[in-house]
């Protein structure tokens, strides 16, 4: 999977408050005094007679904040807070990997757009921050943002550390890092979401992110690119991309769980979204649902019109899903493709199921070779699936869990894999000759687990025209094929 070097424009979000902001223009580069953004986070901080501050940037295009040491806390209880770098394309604020940058306290909004976070360092939170613990906590928004290389301690959220509401849209994190120290169990190598509100990412990029131990104990580490702490259950990952993330487990006995994405507790929806390469010492290469610090907690995880490639761990190749503390918890996959996954101790190549798994639906989705090779001969799925309804897997493989399957010679994908930042969609493509192509259900439901879904990575409609004149039935897996009759709106 490639990375582009520069994040897609798109129109700045809208800032809204109870009054018109007042502005705070930084014109220097220098670290601190007049003009700088130290001066202007001061300036905010005493301005205790309005609630609305915007942080505008007039410094040139390309330009470099170099912070010398850790910045002031941002605002305070009830304030509406914007960083907002667009005045000055392709500004970067560096913490030179010793300095914490963005902190928020007790704002009622704190956002950021259009610029880079880079080098930033903290316990938590290594280039932004919302308070201390969830009473200081404030929802952000981030947009357009590129943070990259920042690093956390025990704390967890190598890039962003979060205890409210947390948005990110059309963001870039590269190589960000949480180490972690003995008996610690944390992570979130890009993002540790904690406390109350929602997570909700959608077109954003996760690559290189890591969560590793100090190699001197027992440490816990979780979740290398996103660990999801807190309890609701609508946290949603959408139209976005992982690669090459990674939690390490060097000879501990807890943690390495989740290469891309940890859930602790709540609920998780991944709709249109492509993860590759991921990587888990222990389980869930791609994602891991799975309770350490609540183990009562319900935990939901649902994924639909998403792609999980290459991913690998020691069991649960690509999902692993266990509510060990004795809560039922709901999985849900459908319409989504498997492929080239690999669990090294051969227990789920693509999927595992283990305690307490109140629900397990299974609809749509196709799977395809087994190990990074794709030579590997085995099951993809261990556990048992309470519904299950069109799947398809390659010959040579079997899918498990108690299903049944269309076998298929070939899945019959085209194209090149998608481009990072996520372009649209976020999956291959179906070749015109796929045995994908109308395998599945005649009907789309997003309320019944056996039809399809209604729309498909693309945000095409389900089902199309029949491509071979037969009955209109949905095609299986994440991409759902135009036939030639008004694929361009008229008849071929």
């Amino acid at each position: 999977m490639r990375l582009l070097s520069c994040l897609v424009p798109l129109a700045l979000l809208p800032f809204t408050a109870s009054q018109a902001a007042t502005t705070y223009t930084v014109t220097s580069t220098a670290d601190s005094g007049a003009g700088s953004l130290r001066a202007a986070i001061q300036s905010l901080n005493a301005n205790t007679a309005e609630n609305s501050h915007t942080i505008a940037f007039a410094v040139g295009s390309g330009q470099t904040i170099q912070v010398l040491s850790n910045l002031p806390a941002i605002g305070r209880s009830g304030a509406f807070v914007t960083i907002d770098g667009s005045g000055s394309p392709g500004l970067q604020i560096d913490g030179l990997s010793t300095n914490r940058l963005l902190f928020s306290f007790e704002n009622a909004l704190f956002s950021v757009r259009d610029l880079t976070l880079t080098r930033g360092f903290a316990g938590g939170g290594g280039c932004l921050r919302s308070g201390v613990d969830a009473s200081a906590s404030s929802p952000m928004v981030v947009a357009r943002v590129l943070f990259s290389g920042c690093l956390a301690g025990i704390q967890g959220g190598g890039a962003i550390y979060a205890g409210a509401q947390l948005t990110v849209t059309d963001s870039v994190f590269l190589d960000n890092q949480v180490t972690l120290i003995p008996t610690v169990a944390s992570g979130g190598g890009a993002i540790l979401k904690a406390g109350a509100g929602n997570l909700i990412v959608e077109r954003s990029t996760f690559v290189d992110n890591r969560v590793l131990s100090d190699g001197s104990g027992d440490a816990g580490p979780l979740g290398g690119a996103l660990y999801i702490a807190g309890s609701s259950l609508n946290h949603a990952v959408r139209d976005s991309g992982f690669s090459g993330n990674r939690v390490g487990n060097p000879g501990g006995t807890a943690g390495g769980f989740g290469g891309a994405i940890h859930l602790e507790s709540g609920g998780l929806n991944v709709e249109r979204s492509f993860l590759r390469g991921n990587v888990a010492d222990r389980e869930g290469g791609a994602i891991s649902v799975a309770a350490f610090g609540n183990a009562s907690a319900a935990r939901n995880l649902s994924v639909r019109n998403s792609s999980f490639v290459a991913n690998s761990a020691g069991s649960g190749g690509a999902v692993q899903f266990a509510n060990y503390g004795g809560s039922s918890g709901v999985l849900d996959i459908r319409n989504s493709l498997f492929e080239r996954n690999a669990a090294s101790g051969g227990s789920g190549h693509s999927l595992r199921m283990g305690d307490n798994v109140g629900s397990f639906n299974l609809s749509h989705t196709a799977f395809g070779a087994i190990g990074l090779d794709g030579s590997t001969a085995g099951t993809h799925c261990s556990g048992t699936a309470n519904t299950h309804n069109a799947n398809a897997a390659l010959q040579g493989t079997s899918i498990g869990c108690g299903t049944t399957a269309l076998s298929v010679t070939t899945l019959g994908l085209a194209g090149s894999e998608p481009t990072l930042p996520a372009a649209q969609p976020v999956a291959f493509a179906l070749a015109p000759n796929s045995p994908l192509i109308d395998a599945g259900a005649e009907t789309a439901s997003l309320a019944n687990p056996a039809a399809c879904l209604t729309s498909d990575a693309a945000g095409s409609s389900r089902p199309q025209s029949g491509l071979y004149g037969g009955p209109i039935r949905c095609d299986i897996g994440p991409i759902e094929l135009i036939g030639p009759m008004f694929r361009d709106g008229f008849e071929d």
